[in-house]
């Protein structure tokens, strides 16, 4: 009896395994593009509301960043459940646990140099972008593979915004906005190409 106990849990690991290898290695379906493509605008609205007013408070992105991410992450919750269904859980699990490290870190650096070294505040843009971009890298084995030219992207603005950062009177505004918007645009293509060829290929 106590053999068969220890055949029947070893069978109930090896499962468990397997369902955490198919998760690991399947897409993630639960990015809704109308919901990333949301964020993208919000970004360049926020953008033009801060060079039309002269307003410069980065304090505004940190929060924007945490709505856009309450706003992609509920939806994705509720698309994987519909999509994924028993693999739901396993599929946010790998995703998120995939990102959060980054976007934890982003967090981290905005608040610190924020508080404590606002002078350097300037090079917030292009190091977000820049973690940004290591978080689609990081994200890819969940994501259509289309999705490397987003993280492209973010490293191309990222160079490009520390680079203009340097510069006396450097829109900070537009540094922020700009590239966000185009880089959540780019990625809600992206998915919006690949659910158009996921429902093709199951019609």
């Amino acid at each position: 009896m106590q053999l068969r106990m220890n055949d029947f849990d070893s069978a109930l690991d090896d499962i468990a395994s397997l369902r955490e290898q198919l998760a690991a290695s399947s897409r993630f379906q639960g990015l809704a593009p109308g919901v990333v493509a949301l964020t993208g605008a919000l970004a360049v609205a926020l953008a033009a509301w801060q060079a039309a007013t002269n307003e410069s408070n980065l304090f505004i992105w940190v929060l924007l960043a945490a709505i856009c991410a309450f706003m992609i992450g509920t939806e994705a919750i509720i698309r994987a459940r519909t999509l994924h269904r028993s693999m739901a859980d396993r599929m946010l699990s790998t995703t998120f646990n995939r990102f959060m490290p980054v976007a934890a870190a982003g967090a981290i650096v905005g608040i610190v140099v924020l508080l404590r070294a606002p002078e350097h505040a300037r090079l917030l843009p292009g190091m977000w972008q820049l973690l940004m971009g290591v978080g689609v890298f990081a994200v890819l084995p969940s994501l259509p593979r289309q999705m490397i030219w987003a993280a492209v992207f973010y490293f191309v603005a990222a160079a490009g915004s520390l680079s203009l950062s340097g510069q006396d009177g450097a829109p900070t505004a537009w540094l922020m906005g700009v590239p966000f918007g185009i880089g959540q645009w780019i990625v809600a293509a992206i998915l919006h190409h690949a659910s158009k060829g996921t429902s093709h290929g199951q019609g």
